[in-house]
């Protein structure tokens, strides 16, 4: 049973224990600076595969535009 849900687990790219519980794990929550925690869907769970999957150097590219992004969008608000 359990390499059942593991497989479907990973075919699903969630935890087991998302699958189990209904709740995502830990891992997969995203902090935005102290506000309440946010679960990641599908797509950023991809976004975060395939950013894993970079350089190292096109890595610090993909950062230093989230960074520019985020503090583009603090100005505005």
């Amino acid at each position: 049973m359990q390499d059942k849900l593991r497989v479907l687990a990973d075919w699903l790219q969630v935890s087991p224990d998302e699958l189990r519980y209904g709740t995502p794990a830990t891992a997969a929550k995203l902090q935005d600076r102290g506000n309440e925690s946010q679960p990641l869907d599908m797509q950023d769970r991809e976004m975060l595969k395939r950013y894993l999957s970079l350089p190292q150097e096109n890595r610090k590219t993909v950062r230093d535009v989230v960074t520019a992004l985020a503090l583009a969008a603090s100005v505005a608000h």
